[in-house]
């Protein structure tokens, strides 16, 4: 099951985070590991565990995980503060998401996780720019300022993105438990 929790902070505060993305040096094609270059991804690895990959934009999102954690909190929702991965991924129309699972394979496998993820752009409009998330074969529209939480490990996928921005989206990887 996917939850949405919406409006966790200003469109400015997204404007801000999104600017020091976009300018940041660190970006990369890594993801999704083990496909051709083709299939990958621009994206910057913030944090990973205890090592931290850029020190202000860590800052930065952590700043907005508060926000995101104190919304849900006022909704009883769970949203744990227990940080594995924060990163920022950049995708277009040109780039198709596949549906897939997170961490079956690898050190997190046995760890009880969830994610957290939304979309930086304020501007962004589910009905223009398409980006939806789909979780469990069911697709939600996310608007400026909402963030979803779910489970990796059930299949998901960003849904097209049909206008001609590119959609800049934060996530967090957190142990539940």
């Amino acid at each position: 099951m996917a939850t949405i929790i919406n409006n966790c902070c200003t469109p400015l505060f997204l404007d801000f985070i999104k600017h020091q993305i976009t300018k940041s040096r660190k970006w990369n094609f890594n993801y999704p590991m083990g496909k051709p270059f083709e299939d990958k991804h621009a994206k910057i690895d913030i944090m990973q565990g205890d090592t931290v990959h850029d020190e202000f934009l860590a800052g930065v999102s952590m700043s907005l995980l508060m926000l995101i954690h104190e919304k849900a909190k006022q909704k009883n929702i769970n949203v744990p503060l227990n940080l594995l991965f924060c990163g920022v991924s950049m995708k277009d129309k040109h780039r198709e998401d596949n549906i897939h699972t997170d961490h079956e394979k690898d050190e997190l496998q046995d760890t009880p996780i969830i994610k957290v993820l939304g979309i930086l752009n304020s501007d962004w409009n589910h009905e223009t720019d398409g980006g939806g998330f789909e979780h469990g074969n069911h697709m939600h529209k996310l608007e400026a300022g909402d963030f979803i939480v779910f489970d990796p490990r059930v299949k998901h996928r960003a849904e097209d993105i049909i206008s001609d921005k590119k959609r800049v989206a934060i996530d967090w990887t957190l142990k539940n438990g």
